[in-house]
């Protein structure tokens, strides 16, 4: 009897520390998977992405170089050289009521730029726009003049002006692929009060007949509309009349007052 549970106890923990060391060997499996070849696979799916442009190919992965897998990086960032100093003007602008700054980009100039510079000079004026407001800000709360404020109008200028070179270029290739100016088609329609506008249209899941959101709206003008269509008009007419009318009164008393004095005639 004795003899017996013996042999159950011995067979028992022989049977445990076997299940032990297959479940120790498991979890040893089951970290260098992850831990290893989980990155490999990553970087070899972004590179794969990357070439064929996210459409699965029939080729082989093996077929790729090690250096396209080698060039592939999840995550691109700038060098902090500055840290939250960047927020700031340089330390020795600081208590002065003028520094100096250049011109604001001009629409030429942009126009020679080729569209990687033009996206890098986007994030440069931004960054600038970013410490010149933080600058504007704490001179508001230690109630301060802000040294040569102007230098915010000229990066906004110089982003309005970035801004209208990349349109007019995807402009001009959406013209060449499609023919459409717009990036989005539409149509000139009327409203209810008269006032001609440009509709663009959107998709919808129904037909248009359909549709009740879409049958809400009235691309019409009344007939009852027609004569208060007329008399918005002239009053539009009559209150652009009187401001020439008073510009020209001005224009006739600054000569009164001071004959020598140049006044334009416009």
């Amino acid at each position: 009897m004795w003899g017996g549970l013996t042999v159950k106890m011995a067979t028992s923990s022989s049977a445990g520390r076997i299940f032990t060391l297959c479940r120790n060997f498991q979890n040893v499996l089951k970290v260098t998977s992850v831990t290893k070849p989980q990155h490999s696979t990553i970087s070899f799916n972004k590179c794969y992405l990357g070439l064929h442009g996210g459409i699965p190919s029939l080729a082989s992965p093996l077929s790729l170089s090690a250096s396209s897998v080698q060039h592939c990086r999840a995550l691109h960032t700038s060098i902090s050289r500055r840290g939250l100093d960047e927020f700031f003007d340089f330390p020795e602008n600081r208590g002065e009521t003028t520094v100096k700054s250049g011109a604001p980009w001009t629409a030429k100039q942009l126009r020679t730029k080729s569209n990687e510079d033009l996206h890098k000079l986007w994030y440069v004026l931004l960054k600038e726009k970013n410490m010149l407001l933080t600058l504007e800000q704490e001179a508001k709360r230690q109630r301060l003049q802000m040294p040569s404020p102007e230098r915010i109008r000229k990066v906004e200028r110089s982003m309005i002006r970035l801004e209208t070179v990349v349109n007019e270029r995807e402009t001009a290739l959406r013209l060449l692929q499609t023919g459409q100016e717009k990036g989005r088609p539409g149509d000139w329609r009327k409203n209810k009060f008269g006032y001609v506008y440009w509709y663009r249209f959107k998709e919808y899941a129904i037909p248009w007949y359909m549709n009740k959101r879409y049958k809400r709206k009235q691309f019409y003008t009344p007939n009852f509309v027609e004569p208060h269509i007329r008399l918005r008009i002239e009053k539009h007419m009559r209150e652009r009349a009187r401001k020439k009318t008073l510009q020209k009164q001005t224009r006739e008393k600054l000569r009164e007052k001071f004959p020598q004095m140049k006044v334009s005639a416009s």
